[in-house]
């Protein structure tokens, strides 16, 4: 289990993910878009979500991917919601 120090790290973490599903250069995957700019479809996404919970040791909601439809949406929520210091 890792424990992100700040959002960017998970930010990081889910742009390298998304491009290594999407084969898109890491470059073009841009943290303000939104996910389904990336092409990820239903079991993309499910693929994202277990890498983030193995990875993190999490567990999270498949509605994060709507609610928060961003790379930097998702991963300010997941951080507050998992590692921020209360």
């Amino acid at each position: 289990m890792v424990k992100p120090k700040s959002q960017g790290e998970i930010i990081v973490f889910l742009q390298k993910v998304i491009a290594e599903e999407t084969k898109l250069p890491y470059s073009d995957v841009d943290e303000n878009l939104g996910l389904h700019q990336f092409g990820l479809d239903s079991i993309s996404s499910v693929y994202l979500l277990e890498k983030v919970e193995n990875y993190y040791g999490i567990t999270i909601s498949p509605l994060y991917f709507w609610d928060y439809p961003t790379i930097r949406l998702l991963a300010t929520q997941i951080f507050k919601e998992n590692f921020q210091q209360q």
